[in-house]
């Protein structure tokens, strides 16, 4: 028994047709409804080309199913050599033996060998050089797609290095390596070896640029020089317990006994610390000479340490000069030519002191103390007096001393005279103690006027201590506890 199997979408016409030799046969035709009329399709078409016929005459019923399914499987659809074919699922028979599991592949996997490249799984008619040579030509043709053609100037030369960051090398790092120069903090030339031309123009780079920060650094020190500023906080503080007792042995009834050494090398003695630390002494000459000189002297370490600091060579020329309470009266009596052999051995003589920062004269008139300072630096001649006195005959000896000192290069409108305030006393005996603090407040850079009357009793007692220790060091070190910002 055999039947043809026609799908449910066609109605099967007869029809009837006469030869000519008289036989009349029958013939059917497959029509689709009207109503489900559409294009016919390369499936449509192959259906018709390729329709069998089910042969289950003799077959029992269970064979019969089973060519049944097997007629209305679908059929394998292929696209070439390079596709997989799509597998049918079909149920298993009962009974049979289990199949191994397959592993399946992850999506999007990257082919690096090239047994497993979807490429190599040609068909087996292609020969294996035509693969070879495919495989060839799909690797040249991936690699120049992306990159420039290498020339000798592109390949790496030897003693180069990965400038790309790993774990113990950051990018910053790389590029440090590209583009600092030989000497140059961070620097290293083995990282990439340029031309000499290209190695002698970033070292000229390099200092121009190392030269200018230097040149901005001393700008920048120098304006904050002609600024004053406060303090952070009070600068009388009071004394540990340890410097009360020393300055406490400085008071005895042996006047003559010597406390302690000038940085000149005068000797101070119990007489001359009565001066200092008695509550309504006038200071005498010694005690005012001697604290100025060690302000002086710790404001020059100071000035060199930080031109070291900025990279610049210390100048010969000193940036403080304090001068005793005598050259006032010398220069009153003698004129400025009786100062040359002095400034020559203050080592700023002539021309050179313009370099100088500040000159501190100390003046004695009558039983008052006031000071003055000449600074070069700014081009200014300050008067500090704590009763606020400004006698013209001080302004105008300096004036002829700095014409004498610096000659033609002394331009008279080019200096000013600044009325700078200061702190001011109401009584008749801390005039000495007012001066001492004023040429600190200069030399350290700070306002003349933070402080007042009411610290001159302890100020008193901190003068002696830096007079024992012998200058600004240790508990009293310059600039002590960051005065400045």
């Amino acid at each position: 028994m055999s039947f043809e199997a026609v799908a449910d979408d066609h109605v099967a016409l007869q029809t009837t047709t006469s030869r000519g030799d008289g036989i009349t046969t029958l013939k059917r035709q497959k029509t689709r409804r009207p109503n489900q009329m559409r294009s016919r399709s390369a499936g449509d078409k192959n259906r018709e080309t390729t329709r069998k016929v089910i042969d289950i005459e003799g077959c029992d019923e269970e064979e019969a199913r089973r060519r049944i399914d097997a007629f209305w499987a679908p059929a394998e659809l292929s696209f070439g050599s390079r596709s997989r074919s799509m597998a049918v699922v079909r149920p298993k028979p009962l009974g049979s033996p289990p199949e191994k599991p397959q592993t399946r592949q992850p999506p999007h996997r990257r082919y690096s060998d090239p047994s497993e490249s979807p490429r190599s799984q040609r068909s087996e008619s292609s020969a294996p050089e035509d693969v070879l040579r495919n495989q060839v030509q799909s690797f040249a043709l991936k690699n120049t797609r992306n990159r420039s053609p290498r020339t000798p100037e592109s390949l790496p030369r030897e003693g180069s290095r990965d400038l790309r960051p790993t774990a113990k090398k950051s990018l910053d790092e790389g590029m440090k390596t590209l583009f600092l120069a030989p000497g140059e903090e961070g620097g290293d030339i083995k990282g990439l070896v340029p031309s000499s031309f290209k190695v002698k123009k970033r070292i000229e780079v390099a200092i121009e640029r190392r030269e200018k920060e230097r040149l901005s650094a001393i700008q920048a020190a120098k304006e904050l020089r002609l600024h004053r500023q406060w303090p952070r906080k009070a600068i009388v503080q009071p004394l540990s317990s340890t410097w009360e007792d020393l300055v406490a042995g400085a008071e005895s009834r042996d006047h003559m006994k010597i406390i302690t050494k000038s940085k000149e090398g005068t000797e101070l003695r119990v007489k001359d610390f009565a001066t200092l630390l008695g509550r309504h002494a006038w200071l005498n000459d010694e005690i005012i000479n001697s604290y100025i000189e060690w302000v002086v002297l710790a404001a020059n370490e100071d000035a060199v340490a930080q031109e070291v600091a900025r990279g610049e060579k210390p100048s010969t020329v000193p940036k403080f000069i304090a001068h005793n309470s005598f050259f006032w009266e010398n220069l009153k009596k003698k004129g400025a030519e009786s100062t040359e052999r002095l400034m020559k051995r203050k080592k700023a003589p002539g021309i050179s002191l313009m370099e100088v920062d500040s000159v501190f004269v100390p003046i004695c008139s009558g039983n008052h103390w006031t000071i003055g300072v000449v600074r070069p630096v700014a081009k200014t001649i300050e008067y500090f007096d704590s009763m606020g006195g400004r006698p013209p005959i001080f302004f105008k000896k300096m004036r002829e001393w700095l014409g004498f000192q610096i000659g033609k290069q002394y331009v008279e409108g080019d200096w000013t005279e600044p009325r700078t305030a200061c702190a001011e006393q109401t009584n008749g005996y801390d005039c000495g103690v007012f001066v001492c603090t004023n040429a600190f407040c200069v030399a350290l850079g700070l306002n003349t006027e933070c402080y007042e009357e009411r610290d001159m009793a302890l100020q008193r007692r901190n003068i002696a201590a830096v007079l024992i220790n012998k200058g600004f060091s240790g508990d009293f070190a310059w600039n002590n506890g960051d005065l400045l910002h």
